[in-house]
């Protein structure tokens, strides 16, 4: 599978990450790309990375990024917890969760600036998608 083409500020190179917490070091990199969003957590744990994201368009939608207990080795997920995805939009969950990319794709050395980025380009996606009449999702997709 090809690899992802990426701004390298958002990936984690090895010696970022060297005798440093790791969520440091993510907290860095979202404050530099994307300071409009918030880290939260309980008991002493990240759970989540929460904000607000613009398109193109001028849309503006509230996104929540679970981090797992397992994170980094597991991808986080992704929801717009405060707005109902269109029934047929062809990149999401059934549990309403968006899609921006496979599993198998993911790899520890992304960080969740990364998330928030393909975040935003999805949601550029798909308000482009929902203009359009909903015909055909823009750009190359993935079967799921």
């Amino acid at each position: 599978m090809k690899p992802f083409q990426t701004n390298p500020d958002l990936v984690f190179s090895g010696f970022e990450l060297n005798n440093r917490p790791r969520m440091a070091a993510e907290k860095e990199k979202m404050a530099a790309h994307f300071p409009s969003i918030n880290f939260f957590g309980a008991n002493g744990r990240i759970t989540s990375v929460q904000g607000f994201l613009r398109t193109n368009y001028g849309n503006s939608y509230y996104v929540r990024i679970e981090i797992p207990e397992y994170y980094p080795f597991v991808m986080p997920k992704i929801s717009l917890p405060y707005y109902n995805i269109e029934p047929d939009c062809p990149h999401k969950f059934v549990n309403n969760d968006i899609c921006v990319m496979r599993s198998e794709q993911w790899s520890q050395a992304l960080s969740l600036a990364f998330i928030v980025a393909k975040t935003a380009i999805w949601l550029n996606k798909y308000d482009t998608w929902v203009r359009n009449g909903k015909a055909r999702w823009p750009g190359k997709g993935q079967t799921h």
